[in-house]
């Protein structure tokens, strides 16, 4: 079984709020409530291969990025171990 984490971004629903929201996809289907800018970064929760829930507490987008990543590597080593 694959697993592949992606972003996409998403209009926030408020009118005057400058960031957008960020959606997770697994393996192309939204997962979970869409990540939201709070104040100091974005708070969500990312989905680990396990079947387990990780939060990576008040991130930016780049930090956000890195661990959807790194999840995905880690994911990709122990689907095929060599």
């Amino acid at each position: 079984m694959t697993f592949r984490i992606t972003l996409q971004s998403k209009p926030s629903p408020h009118f005057h709020d400058p960031y957008n929201n960020w959606q997770v996809l697994l393996n192309g289907e939204p997962w979970g409530k869409p990540f939201y800018y709070n104040m100091r970064g974005f708070r969500g929760v990312l989905p680990m291969p396990d079947g387990s829930m990780f939060d990576p507490g008040e991130v930016t987008l780049t930090q956000l990025r890195r661990e959807v990543a790194h999840i995905n590597r880690e994911a990709k080593t122990v689907a095929s171990p060599s």
